[in-house]
């Protein structure tokens, strides 16, 4: 009887973890709009706050003025000291110039000729997954290939990969293993949509490609629809291999030769996600990044703010990415990098307003992070340790704060400079705790918005810094804390938690 007692069992187990792994949705995204917009933004994603991100590909080899050294290496002066033709950027003849005194003209050292010299030799994943997670960072999105589609990875399409040539290393899985075994999400950035025309000061200033393999790495001069097809399978080939849990694009895709294709791929995509993470439709639980609204209907993918910030609380999650340092995404000598002080800030006024920071460095050649771009992450984490719970698995609440300073809604916007006038909110997802935290050591600790938020039912009230119950009063001015006196103003923001025995309760009539 016992035998067949635990016969039954077994069979039982084998068909539990059968219909686990086979449990698929049956029901499937398609390429349009009714569709798409059914998508389910991931919680793990709502609940991340902050992810980084590394600029790093061949262009770091030469370090200069930036990841578009590529493109403007073939820059002609037309005789007058403008850029000849195609002019597009202050730094063009700059880095032409540059290019010529260091390496030569660009007919004898070429792009790729960079390659040889990308040996990535102190390049080690669980280093950079390690310094990104005492970050506090919950994901991380690795550059698989820039515009000039140099792949990062192992493709079987294009003969320019770091697998291939150069380093003969696939960077891309090593920073998956390193990152997913610290609990991590890991993404991919994809900026190779514009590669047709990133070079387009060679193809226009002569300097022709050699051969026909030579297109995936050069492209002709145009975005046209042989580029679109190389960029298509180069973008599902690094989905299905890699499985990641974000998917970045640039504005590259916003030309008007792929406004089916992004919608393709977001089909191709959630539904590849559905079955490797056995998920249901319309929750594939992963992330699509894109640029600029209306590229995509509102609700299918997460909005990308390039160095921007939203004015008030959005409806869907969205991302600012930024990049660390001030100058330049990729590394550079003479780099100046935001403060601790400076990101803390900037991300409360993020997650205050629905958004997700994903926070950019630029690694040297030789894959090696700098000193300084390593403490400033590590004490943005030191302060999150402490502050977390303000931060992490937070929604927006009913106002996102208050106080003069608010970025402009719109690409590459300035940089903000926050005050201890500026108070941000967030809640936790029960709805019973109240974060209220001054993005700077206020003389008189008053949030003029909670003037009317019924306190009868308050439970506590904390100073997350030292875990400090404090002293409250409220009057017709707004709702006072007296803050601890022994306390470092040397602490880049100040939490106040207030929690409740039932929910918040609401200011808004």
């Amino acid at each position: 009887m016992k035998k067949y007692i635990a016969l039954i069992i077994l069979v039982c187990l084998l068909s539990c973890n059968n219909k686990k792994r086979t449990s698929v949705s049956t029901q499937k995204f398609t390429p349009i709009d009714s569709s798409l917009v059914n998508y389910q933004y991931p919680e793990w994603y709502q609940d991340a706050k902050i992810g980084y991100w590394a600029c790093w590909g061949l262009y770091s080899v030469p370090a200069f003025k930036g990841e578009w050294y590529g493109r403007h290496m073939y820059s002609v002066d037309d005789g007058s000291g403008k850029e000849k033709g195609l002019g597009f950027s202050k730094y063009g003849l700059e880095v032409a110039e540059n290019h010529r005194k260091i390496y030569g003209d660009p007919r004898e050292f070429e792009y790729h000729d960079f390659i040889p010299k990308f040996t990535a030799n102190k390049f080690n994943a669980d280093e950079w997954a390690q310094i990104f997670y005492d970050g506090g960072g919950k994901f991380f999105t690795f550059m698989a290939m820039h515009h000039d589609s140099y792949c990062l990875w192992d493709s079987d399409n294009t003969p320019y990969t770091s697998v291939k040539m150069g380093p003969k290393r696939d960077f891309t899985a090593e920073m998956k293993k390193a990152v997913k075994d610290r609990g991590m999400y890991f993404g991919v950035s994809n900026h190779s949509a514009w590669n047709g025309s990133f070079f387009e000061h060679k193809h226009y200033n002569g300097f022709k490609n050699n051969n026909e393999q030579q297109k995936w790495l050069y492209g002709t001069g145009s975005i046209d629809s042989a580029a679109v097809n190389r960029w298509w399978s180069l973008t599902t080939e690094l989905a299905d291999k890699y499985q990641p849990d974000l998917y970045y694009f640039d504005w590259g895709w916003n030309n008007k030769l792929y406004n089916q294709k992004r919608k393709d791929f977001l089909s191709f995509y959630y539904n590849k996600a559905l079955d490797w993470n056995q998920e249901q439709f319309p929750s594939p639980n992963v992330v699509v990044n894109y640029k600029n609204r209306g590229k995509l209907p509102d609700g299918s993918a997460v909005l990308d703010l390039e160095r921007g910030g939203m004015k008030g609380i959005e409806k869907y999650p969205w991302q600012n990415d930024t990049s660390l340092g001030l100058k330049w995404w990729n590394f550079g000598p003479g780099e100046e990098y935001r403060s601790p002080n400076q990101t803390i800030d900037m991300l409360m006024d993020i997650i205050s307003k629905n958004g997700v920071l994903m926070l950019c460095i630029g690694p040297k050649a030789d894959g090696s992070i700098p000193k300084l771009a390593q403490n400033s992450i590590r004490d943005i984490g030191k302060w999150l340790k402490i502050n977390g719970e303000a931060v992490y698995a937070t929604r927006p609440w009913e106002i996102y704060g208050e106080g003069p300073a608010n970025p402009n809604e719109k690409m590459h916007g300035d940089v903000v400079e926050y005050t201890s006038k500026d108070i941000r909110f967030t809640k936790s997802k029960d709805n019973k705790t109240l974060y209220v935290t001054f993005l700077g050591w206020p003389e008189k600790a008053i949030v003029t918005s909670l003037v009317n938020l019924e306190m009868n039912n308050v439970k506590s009230i904390t100073f997350l810094s030292t875990s400090e119950e404090l002293k409250w009063k409220q009057n017709k001015d707004g709702l006072f804390f007296n803050f601890p006196k022994n306390i470092s103003k040397d602490d880049f923001a100040y939490v106040v938690k207030l929690e409740f025995n039932g929910e918040i309760p609401t200011i808004l009539n």
